[in-house]
């Protein structure tokens, strides 16, 4: 039988198995997975938490098993309750500063007042009845105060508790470890938040053509694939939301040819053409027909050939071309922004510095949009010299240029240069902004501030965006 009761935050033990995120090895790794996720989501409820304190409207979900009582239902809450008492190094994880003040301000008073939650206990015999309930609130969605799982999330407790086949997930969490082509955040987001459903229908359409019977086969022998780049480009894109239904399902273009997934050649047959100098017979080879002299027909007879009904060759039609995606479109500005979240302890103002930027409507604000830029690729730098203990300094005191700070930061992720896959992802992003004559370069940024006749046309900036992108997603 299940049983009430109020328990300490230290007696309470994270689910490494939470199916928000990939299981996780301890709840420190647990508690950055949930972070990294949805950032927003999980500071806006430790917020709520420092401001109100502790709510004790919905009981914690918690099984025991081996005398170790783990939390079901209440991850996030019971993680925000544990930085709050600081039963984790704050600086173990990265927390905005001012979060890391309000934390440390706390009373006493306060603090006793919220080291209790309020819990229903099951059994380790109960624990189908225990995820029963967890699956029920959650279906609820965001009407019931939950935050409502991902499709990702959903997949893997059908996969896991359900025993039901999830490909499309199978997948996913191979992409994750194998792929070449994403970077860390990306994978620590991804692995909790990605869109599922709109990978099942891609890959229902590819498969074939990347030479497997159904998509299974397909999951099963990734990443052993004649295109293993060109699948995980597609899957890449799906991630940061360039590529979906609307894409999929557009009967007037093939969104596979952009990522180099040709049809398949199908057998077509040719239009039947007569031999030369065959005779026209239009009642059948009839061999006593002489066309030269009907009256006739032993006169001057003509060899009769017959002429086969159809010549069957195989042809590779003519593929249609790729659909021309605009790479001066704001959008999709607008939608690597979007997935861009900031993490670390030095990262507040990139927060919002980045909101600031989705405010604007580059066409609009295009000399604005860049001194916003300029100032968060500086503030990433230097938090991230920050990070790594690197000096601001050169051998003879004077301090390095920004351009200097960045191409150590790109040494530095990059292990000098060793790590060729970071190499490749960084190598765009350090070309365009370290070049001087470069559009979004670190020099013309400085221009538009200090120079009164440099401008800059909205299209570049959309353009040459997505190519130094990369550098600030990594150094954040």
């Amino acid at each position: 039988m299940s049983k009430n009761t109020l328990l300490e935050i230290s007696k309470l033990n994270l689910d490494l198995k939470n199916y928000r995120t990939t299981p996780q090895k301890t709840e420190i790794d647990a508690i950055k997975a949930m972070i990294s996720i949805k950032p927003d989501k999980f500071f806006s409820l430790l917020d709520s938490i420092l401001n109100d304190g502790y709510l004790q409207t919905e009981n914690i979900i918690v099984l025991e098993i081996n005398k170790e009582n783990i939390v079901k239902e209440g991850n996030r809450r019971i993680a925000c309750l544990k930085l709050i008492h600081q039963i984790y190094e704050l600086s173990d994880i990265d927390i905005p500063e001012d979060k890391i003040k309000q934390i440390k301000a706390l009373t006493k008073e306060w603090l006793t007042e919220n080291l209790k939650v309020s819990c229903v206990i099951y059994d380790q015999t109960e624990s189908a009845k225990a995820e029963k309930i967890v699956s029920l609130t959650h279906a609820k969605g965001e009407s019931a105060g939950r935050d409502k799982w991902t499709s990702v999330a959903t997949a893997r407790h059908n996969r896991d508790e359900n025993k039901k086949p999830e490909i499309a997930l199978d997948l996913l969490e191979k992409y994750l470890v194998q792929g070449k082509n994403l970077t860390a955040q990306q994978k620590e987001r991804w692995a909790g938040d990605y869109n599922l459903t709109v990978l099942v229908e891609a890959i229902s359409k590819v498969h074939t053509r990347l030479g497997f019977t159904n998509s299974a086969d397909l999951v099963s022998s990734y990443p052993i694939l004649p295109q293993k780049t060109e699948l995980e480009d597609l899957m890449r894109d799906i991630g940061l939301g360039l590529l979906g239904f609307p894409n999929i399902r557009n009967t007037n273009e093939d969104f596979a040819l952009a990522y180099g997934i040709n049809p398949i050649a199908i057998p077509v047959a040719t239009p039947v053409v007569p031999l030369p100098n065959a005779p026209q017979n239009p009642v059948g080879n009839n061999p006593v027909s002489n066309p030269t002299n009907p009256a006739n027909p032993t006169q001057n007879p003509q060899p009769i050939v017959n002429v086969p009904s159809a010549v069957t060759t195989t042809a590779t039609p003519v593929p249609l071309q790729p659909k021309a995606v605009a790479s001066n479109d704001p959008k999709h500005v607008a939608k690597l922004l979007k997935n861009f979240n900031p993490r670390g302890a030095n990262r507040s103002k990139v927060v919002v510095l980045k909101n600031e930027l989705q405010k604007l409507k580059i066409a609009d604000n295009p000399i604005a949009f860049c001194f916003i830029l300029r100032s968060m690729f500086e503030i990433s730098a230097k938090a991230y010299f920050t990070d790594h203990s690197l000096s601001f300094t050169k051998p003879n005191g004077k301090d390095k240029t920004l351009v200097e700070i960045l191409t150590e930061v790109k040494n530095h992720l990059t292990a000098n240069n060793s790590n060729t896959a970071k190499v490749k992802i960084l190598h765009g992003a350090m070309l365009n902004i370290t070049t001087p004559d470069k559009i979004l370069s670190v020099t013309s940024m400085n221009h538009l501030v200090h120079n009164p006749n440099f401008s800059i046309i909205p299209s570049d900036i959309c353009t040459l965006f997505g190519n130094i992108f990369p550098l600030l997603e990594e150094m954040n």
